[in-house]
């Protein structure tokens, strides 16, 4: 019976600090500045209304107003420490150094197309007599020379070598 008066007990201070913790925070919230000293004179009314209404008396409002305090400055606490690791992470060297690395990504990727690209190209300009091509340039890949396409038309054999593998260019 003892055990169980205890929790009922308990549980209304449990209650009690949280209807404490809400109706500072309705108080802080009517507030216009939101500084500490708003915060702890929010407190000190909050405690004192629930006292005058009965709801508990002197010492257990300020035990209340310590444990709200208490969690309070830790939460404060906290929540430095996350906008410290926040600022940590995002200073510009970091953030810098993450869109070099996300760009040196994108750029080896693109790279690697450009390559693909260029080698399909390149094979694209690779020509062999009987083929028809537009005007050009035609460089016969065994003797290396040059011979003008000035229209279309179908490449002849290498008039210097009888080559019959060409690449073009314009």
């Amino acid at each position: 019976m003892a055990e169980k008066q205890g929790n009922e007990e308990e549980q209304k201070e449990v209650s009690l600090y949280e209807k404490l913790a809400l109706r500072t925070r309705e108080l802080l919230e009517e507030a216009r500045e939101k500084t500490a000293e708003t915060a702890e004179s929010a407190l000190e009314r909050a405690k004192a209304e629930m006292i005058a209404a009965g709801e508990f008396g002197r010492e257990q409002g300020e035990r209340l107003k310590a444990f709200l305090i208490r969690d309070l400055q830790a939460t404060s606490e906290n929540a430095l420490k996350m906008g410290e690791t926040a600022r940590e992470m995002l200073e510009p060297h970091r953030v810098a150094a993450g869109i070099q690395s996300s760009l040196a990504k994108i750029l080896e990727t693109v790279g690697s197309t450009f390559e693909e690209w260029g080698s399909k190209l390149e094979s694209r300009l690779d020509y062999k007599t009987g083929e028809i091509t537009s005007p050009g340039t035609l460089t016969c890949k065994k003797c290396e020379s040059s011979m003008k396409m000035l229209k279309t038309g179908r490449i002849p054999p290498c008039p210097k070598c009888q080559g019959t593998d060409f690449r073009k260019s314009y």
